[in-house]
């Protein structure tokens, strides 16, 4: 009996001899990832953290692990710990596992019953855009997005002055669409609500919301607010796409009837 247990104990001995080897190894590595560089502790999330998730939940709750990290490869707001200024705050969006924690992620929680998240120091405003493709399955809470503008010129001559009379069309009637604003966070998305005389981006519709039309609340600061509350006063219809991790948006002149096939 004796004999088989001696060969079982020193297996024991080798596996927890490896293990501990293993461990040795991986600490070594992350000192050499850091070596000769200025290294900070920062926080990670250790499982997937749902979006409204409070501060405080984040450190009684487990959900973060601390790493260190090369100071030069680190955003600024990137956070160390969860302090007591952020255990009334709630993340705007899941943060999946392994994913770096920010400051920009936390966010003011809506106490209306509505499970309104607004990112901190922004405002919520809500406009209604046209979408053929994407549904309220697709964008949702956390999303970013390019928001387009299509609208009516005063003339060929100043297309960066809105006409003013929504999106008109016709045959000698010229129309622009442009990039309005990027990267803007999406609050919460629905369909737009049926109204009737409803008038939908300057576009009359007959017994209430159009069909392909979403009803979405963006996080923008002040400045932001007011060019979306503005270009939705001027009529005109706007559309959304939606940014990956390596999307490339930038203002240009857009296109125009004359231009849309190059």
């Amino acid at each position: 009996m004796s004999r088989r247990i001696i060969p079982v104990l020193i297996a024991v001995v080798l596996a927890a001899f490896g293990t501990g080897a293993v461990l040795l190894y991986l600490r070594s590595a992350d000192d050499r990832a850091v070596e000769g560089k200025q290294a900070r502790t920062v926080l990670v999330a250790d499982k997937q953290i749902p979006a409204g998730t409070s501060g405080r939940a984040l450190r009684d709750k487990k959900f973060l692990r601390e790493v260190r990290m090369p100071a030069e490869t680190l955003p600024e707001d990137s956070l160390g710990e969860v302090g007591a200024d952020l255990d009334a705050l709630v993340v705007t969006a899941p943060v999946q596992r392994g994913q770096l924690l920010l400051r920009a992620m936390f966010g003011t929680a809506v106490r209306d019953g509505s499970g309104l998240v607004i990112p901190d120091g922004q405002l919520a405003i809500t406009a209604r855009v046209r979408s053929n493709v994407f549904g309220p399955t697709t964008v949702q809470a956390g999303t970013r997005v390019a928001i387009f503008y299509t609208y009516t010129p005063v003339d060929d001559k100043d297309r960066d002055a809105v006409s003013g009379s929504g999106l008109e069309k016709g045959r000698k009637t010229n129309s622009v669409t442009r990039l309005l604003m990027t990267d803007v966070e999406v609050i919460s998305v629905g369909k737009a609500e049926e109204r009737d005389g409803d008038t939908a981006g300057g576009v009359a519709s007959t017994g209430g919301a159009r069909s392909d039309e979403l009803s979405v609340t963006f996080g923008l600061n002040q400045r932001d607010a007011e060019r979306l509350a503005h270009a939705v006063a001027l009529g005109g219809e706007l559309n959304i796409g939606l940014l990956g991790e390596s999307s490339e948006v930038k203002p240009d002149s857009g296109v125009d009837n004359r231009s849309l096939f190059g």
